[in-house]
C-alpha cells in the first residue's frame, strides 16, 4: 500500500510539474523581441488614455484545452521611464475541468488608488511603441505569473499578446476610449 501512494504522489507530481513548466521556452521566446530602450517621450504622450477590448486566450496543461475571454478596461499614464497603471481583468472561462467561471481582478501600481485592489501590475515601456505589463496578483489567482505586451500601432488601436501559465496564450485588442472636454 505504501508503494501505491508514493507512486501516486510522484505521478501527480510529475504531472503537475510539466503542466507548470511546459512554456519555459514559449515564455522566453515571448520576452526575446523586446528592445531595452523606453519609449520616446514624444510617443508616449500619444499612448495615454483609456483603453478597452477583448482578449481570447487558450490553456493547453494535462491533456485538457481551456478558453477564457478577458474584457480588458485599461487606463495609461506616467511616464516613459516610470508607467502607471490601472487594469481590470472581467474573465469568463471554461474547460473540461471547470464547466463555466467567472473572474474579475483589479491591478495598479497607482498609490493614489490602492484602496480596495490588493493586487499589483510592473510596467516597463520599451521602444518604439511596445509596453509590457507583469500582473502581481494574489496568490491563488488565474492570472498568477502572466504577461502582457502591449504594442501601439496608432489610430488609437493596440495589439496585445498575453502569456501565462499552463501553456495559457492569447491575443487581443484594445481600443482608445474617447476624452470629453468640460
Amino acid at each position: 500500500m505504501e508503494i501505491f501512494r508514493r507512486t501516486l504522489l510522484l505521478f501527480c507530481l510529475i504531472t503537475f510539474f510539466a503542466g507548470c513548466c511546459s512554456t519555459v521556452d514559449q515564455r522566453a521566446a515571448f520576452f526575446e523581441n523586446l528592445s531595452p530602450d523606453p519609449v520616446s517621450s514624444q510617443a508616449w504622450k500619444n499612448y495615454q488614455g483609456r483603453y478597452q477590448g477583448t482578449i481570447h486566450t487558450t490553456a493547453r496543461a494535462f491533456g485538457t484545452t481551456g478558453i477564457t475571454v478577458m474584457e480588458v478596461h485599461l487606463e495609461l499614464s506616467g511616464t516613459p521611464d516610470r508607467p502607471l497603471i490601472y487594469l481590470e481583468l472581467d474573465s469568463a472561462c471554461t474547460s473540461a475541468w471547470d464547466m463555466s467561471g467567472n473572474y474579475i481582478e483589479k491591478f495598479t501600481n497607482i498609490s493614489q488608488r490602492r484602496y480596495g485592489v490588493p493586487t499589483s501590475v510592473l510596467a516597463y515601456s520599451h521602444g518604439p511603441n511596445q509596453l509590457l505589463i507583469s500582473l502581481q496578483p494574489k496568490l491563488l489567482s488565474p492570472y498568477r505569473g502572466a504577461a502582457m505586451i502591449l504594442t501601439f500601432r496608432g489610430n488609437g488601436s493596440v495589439g496585445v499578446e498575453f502569456i501565462g501559465h499552463f501553456g495559457r496564450r492569447g491575443s487581443g485588442r484594445l481600443e482608445r476610449l474617447p476624452t470629453f472636454n468640460r
